[in-house]
């Protein structure tokens, strides 16, 4: 997990997005990928675009990241309650 956490990081900050404002953007595409019927990486930057960012930050391999970390987190919340 700590691979796909430096990885979603590096993409993230490669698309000036810094540190500080990474779990913000995390928790509004999952927000975003939530509340539609059907997620796409355009409909998600258009959400986003709305919120404050002026360009394009997603792209799949992005998305696939944060999907991959919220199964994970997802998935340690249900290991602990049993």
């Amino acid at each position: 997990m700590e691979q796909v956490t430096d990885l979603l990081l590096r993409r993230l900050s490669y698309n000036g997005v810094s540190p500080d404002e990474v779990p913000w953007l995390v928790g509004d595409v999952l927000n975003a990928a939530g509340e539609a019927e059907e997620t796409s990486v355009s409909m998600i930057n258009r959400r986003l675009a709305v919120l404050g960012p002026d360009k394009e930050i997603l792209d799949e391999s992005t998305l696939a990241l944060i999907m991959c970390l919220a199964e994970e987190c997802d998935e340690h919340r249900v290991e602990r309650h049993l």
